[in-house]
Order: C-alpha cells, then structure tokens, then sequence
C-alpha cells in the first residue's frame, strides 16, 4: 500500500485577503500604543537620576564623559559639564560663570526639561553671566542694594530669572588634553549658591 500524499489545500487553511488588510491596522495600533507607553515613562528623567547624586546649590565638575562614567545617557564625549542642583525655596540662588569663548554654554532647566534661561559665549570674547533665580511666586525678597539708593557708578542691574527648581548645566567644548587644565579651572569658576532671605 502506498501512501497517499494530501493536498497543500488541505493542510493549509485558506489564505482570506482580510488578514492582510488587518495587518497594517494591527501595526497602526501597535505604534499608537507604544508611543504613548513612552511619551508617559517620566520617571528616569535627567532631573530625577541626578537629585540624589548631586548635593544641592553646589556646582560640581563632572569627570570626562566616557563609557565608563556617562551620568545621563546622550552625554556627549566631547564636551566638559559641571551642574548643579539648585532650589530657590528658601531663598535665592546667586549663579556667575564665565564661558570664554564660542561653545561654552550655561543653560538653566526646570525639573521637566524646559529652559529657564539660556546662555551661549561668543567669538574671542569672554562672556561673564551673574544672575539670581528667585522662587517666581511673588514673594517680597527686599530691596535690592541698587533699588535702597546704593547703586554704583556704571553697575549694571542684577538680572533675575524665575525658577523654584531645576538644574543648572554649565558646557565647555573638550578641545584635548592640552586644553585640558585650563578649560577644567574655568569650570571650576562656575557657582551656583544659596542665599537666604
């Protein structure tokens, strides 16, 4: 007796277009949902993975960026940053930097990413950035010395920026080891420190 070999129809159900039309759908619905599942996943913030890991209204030069030690991911390798972790709270936070130079840049974030202030240094000219952030809710933090009458000749107002809490991101350009000291002492330079009413 020889075996009968049975037919492909048989053992394959029959193909229906409408599975192939119910494939992009799938995918459509698929891509909606998994955007949203993102979009939603606040909790690794750069905020949050850096409260606990920095002290408060203290800039602190970070080492260089390498595999080894990337603090926040997308830090990039070619760039030096010092940070700090600021709140205005219980007072304001006087901040000053120098950025000398085209590429340097100090940047201040609000704990959901958004910018507070941003400045960038310019070509062949040393840029100096002092300013308070205050807490923003209409607190009275008393007269300030130019205000009560003691203003100097030729001082500029003190520049105020609204902002409770956040980071503070201060980034100069790796120009090499060469360069290497002497851009690390002008980060060393950036401040950012409470100061109570």
């Amino acid at each position: 007796m020889t075996a009968r070999a049975l037919p492909v129809s048989r053992i394959l159900p029959r193909f229906q277009p409408r599975y192939l039309l119910l494939l992009p759908v799938a995918t459509a619905i698929v891509h909606i949902v998994a955007t949203f599942v993102a979009m939603s996943n606040t909790r690794a913030s750069a905020y949050q993975r850096l409260q606990s890991a920095l002290p408060l209204n203290t800039m602190q030069v970070l080492q260089p960026i390498s595999p080894e030690h990337q603090p926040l991911p997308f830090m990039s390798s070619d760039a030096r940053y010092a940070i700090c972790k600021f709140s205005s709270a219980a007072g304001p936070v006087a901040v000053s930097a120098l950025l000398p130079d085209r590429g340097w840049t100090l940047g201040v974030y609000h704990p959901d990413g958004t910018t507070a202030y941003f400045a960038a240094g310019s070509f062949s000219r040393t840029t100096n950035v002092a300013f308070a952030l205050l807490a923003g809710d209409d607190r009275f933090v008393g007269l300030s010395p130019q205000n009560a009458g003691a203003e100097t000749a030729g001082a500029a107002a003190q520049l105020t920026v609204a902002a409770r809490e956040g980071l503070i991101v201060v980034r100069a350009p790796d120009r090499g080891q060469a360069y290497r000291q002497s851009d690390d002492a002008v980060l060393a330079l950036a401040k950012c420190t409470g100061r109570a009413f």
